[in-house]
């Protein structure tokens, strides 16, 4: 017997070799559909529709996601994904027309005095944006060098390190943030 008995009938499980571990059919075929259409859906979206490049990705994941857990059949996934991602662009612009639409009725002018609360705000808001998207060991090491004022020799012989690795540390994570401020503030 070939495969696994189920009420009568005989299905065969898919066989793993040396190079390449066992994988359920549907879920390459599903891979494969991802990969043959995903970089199109991706340059419709930015293309046509101008959604910005880092919240592309999401909308094609959604396409998909929405495409695979669709229990009805479809009988060409092209023409359905490339109408997926044209609606998920268009309801991308429509939530962010209405949410700029809420933000610029929002528009109040603050006293001074309360405008420099608000933009302390404003700058806490970041860092901590910022300080939980650059990592696990950067911003305990932020916070010790440049809020605690440690040295890089005490912060290196608390780690068990050189202070030239804590230097090289410290170098990557400013990297980083400065990469997430990008980010965020684009």
């Amino acid at each position: 017997m070939d495969g696994l008995p189920v009420d009568g009938l005989v299905l065969s499980a898919p066989v793993a070799t040396e190079h390449q571990p066992s994988v359920h059919p549907s879920v390459a075929a599903a891979d494969d559909l991802y990969t043959r259409h995903a970089p199109l859906l991706r340059y419709i979206a930015l293309t046509k529709f101008h959604v910005p490049d880092e919240d592309v990705d999401g909308l094609v994941h959604d396409v998909f996601a929405t495409y695979l857990a669709n229990p009805t059949p479809v009988r060409s996934p092209r023409p359905y994904l490339i109408g997926g991602i044209c609606n998920a662009a268009r309801h991308y612009w429509r939530e962010r027309k209405n949410e700029e639409a809420a933000l610029s009725k929002a528009d109040v002018v603050l006293p001074p005095e309360k405008e420099l609360i608000v933009d302390a705000l404003g700058r806490k808001l970041l860092i901590a944006s910022t300080l939980s998207r650059i990592g696990s060991k950067c911003p305990d090491l932020l916070r010790r060098y440049y809020f605690e004022g440690e040295s890089t020799s005490a912060i290196a012989s608390s780690r068990d390190t050189t202070t030239d690795y804590i230097l090289f540390l410290l170098h990557r994570c400013r990297k980083n943030a400065r990469a997430v401020v990008r980010s965020l503030l684009s």
